[in-house]
């Protein structure tokens, strides 16, 4: 069989049975995240373009989409869902040796709510949760077989463009399809994905681009290539197979085949999972860990801070250091912003209110951050591993001076984030924006069995009575 038949194959048999129980736990920490994530902001502005986005250019139907209507088209819903789960950048992640491999949460949540709302009453709490899990794990396995060397990464690489056969995964099992009408989506999905663009998120020009990573494209790609098998259109049918295949297509110089299926059903790539501490770029993380550790250790006030020096890697050094960013989506991507909402100690779920981006003393703050090259750190971030280590030194007005440092992302699977900070950070995200925020957690966690969801991804999302 070819990989993409292999693939097919694979998605359209798997059973939630077939998962180990401590992964499909896992993986309904990874749907509870994204929902959270959804919520929190689904209230800002980033919101409204998103409804506003999806309402010009996706015409009428049944799906819901965070804090709005529920009469999107599915591909519509798919888009503004997956754009509001990563609008705060507090969504999950990939992260296998040390790479940071995209926010499949975002993408492939919103295509399993699309596909809720387009069968309302007809997909049972398992079947739901077997295709997430046979998205997450082809998802994962994709991005890691086709990662590049780092001389091609410095060329060309997509953070989430390969989310989008990750999205078409969940939306096709889910609605039942069967071998045939799953193979052809993946075709389309791989050929609908956008081009890699990590390099051109107008890291000199600011503001950076607000899609950003890609999943919401993605996650539109995945059910729009769903719904054109559906309609009995043919797309590629080996569009992962050979030299010319879909690492090639999305920048990359080789393709490790093997990880792609070896142990396919029994080496659950779904581990690999990972989830985020802070509403932030994860190369910003160890600095902000840093900075996080210092401030509640030495009882500090920010007022008496007088100076705050980074040593880390030259990436962060170059693009990093907007000390006045226009937008949340810029804040994001500053290691100044960010680290004074640490140092400040600001609930993750205000960081990027308009008070704090014009606040004056948040911007003080900030202005009082330095970054030099570290040239180890910078060897590690060259390498292989793509490791965003960071070195934080704080200087007290009185002249005292305290250091952290941390060389790997907290909540990997190297430093996983205990199921209960994740469950504490979806409460904080719900609270004020469901009803019961607790109940509906109960719920979410204990799902997986053959009752169906009569009220759509409305019910799952914890917007009508459960």
């Amino acid at each position: 069989m070819t990989l993409t038949t292999t693939l097919a194959r694979f998605a359209c048999q798997l059973q939630l049975s077939d998962v180990p129980p401590t992964l499909v736990t896992k993986l309904k920490l990874h749907v509870l995240d994204a929902l959270g994530c959804g919520w929190a902001a689904s209230g800002t502005g980033l919101g409204d373009q998103a409804r506003a986005l999806a309402r010009a250019s996706g015409g009428l139907g049944q799906c819901q989409v965070f804090a709005g209507s529920s009469d999107y088209s599915p591909a519509a819903a798919a888009f503004a869902n997956a754009f509001i789960i990563n609008a705060l950048d507090h969504d999950d992640g990939v992260e296998i040796d040390g790479k940071g491999m995209g926010h499949p949460g975002s993408s492939l949540v919103a295509a399993a709510m699309a596909a809720l709302d387009s069968h309302p009453g007809a997909i049972s709490e398992a079947d739901l949760l077997a295709a997430l899990a046979a998205g997450f794990e082809i998802n994962n396995r994709l991005i890691n077989a086709l990662q590049p060397s780092a001389e091609s990464f410095a060329k060309a690489y997509g953070v989430a463009q390969h989310q989008a056969i990750g999205a078409a995964v969940v939306y096709a099992r889910a609605c039942g399809f069967d071998e045939q009408q799953m193979h052809h989506t993946l075709g389309f999905a791989a050929t609908l994905a956008c081009v890699p663009s990590l390099h051109k998120y107008n890291w000199q020009q600011r503001p950076i681009v607000t899609l950003k990573d890609g999943v919401a494209p993605a996650a539109q790609a995945g059910v729009q290539a769903a719904l054109m098998a559906r309609a009995g259109l043919a797309g590629s049918q080996d569009v992962l197979d050979g030299p010319q295949g879909y690492w090639r297509m999305i920048g990359s110089d080789r393709f490790a085949e093997r990880d792609l299926i070896e142990g396919l059903g029994c080496d659950w790539y779904l581990r690999f999972g990972s989830f985020k501490r802070y509403p932030a770029c994860r190369w910003l993380a160890t600095a902000l860990e840093c900075a996080q550790q210092l401030i509640r250790t030495s009882g500090w006030a920010p007022e008496d801070i007088a100076q705050i020096n980074v040593r880390t890697f030259a990436r962060l050094c170059d693009d990093f250091m907007v000390y006045a960013p226009a937008s949340a989506t810029d804040a994001q991507f500053s290691l100044p912003y960010t680290l004074a909402a640490t140092l400040m100690q600001l609930p993750a779920t205000d960081w990027y209110s308009e008070a704090n981006l014009h606040s004056s003393e948040l911007r003080a703050l900030a202005a009082k951050v330095h970054a030099d090259v570290d040239p180890e750190l910078d060897a590690r971030w060259l390498s292989a591993d793509r490791q965003p280590g960071a070195q934080v030194t704080l200087v007290h007005s009185n002249g005292e001076t305290i250091q952290a440092a941390q060389a790997t992302p907290y909540g990997s699977e190297k430093r996983p984030m205990a199921d209960m900070e994740v469950i504490a950070k979806a409460q904080a995200n719900l609270l004020g924006r469901v009803r019961e925020p607790e109940r509906f957690i109960r719920n979410l966690l204990a799902s997986g069995s053959d009752a169906n969801y009569p009220a759509g991804s409305g019910q799952w999302m914890g917007c009508t009575e459960t």
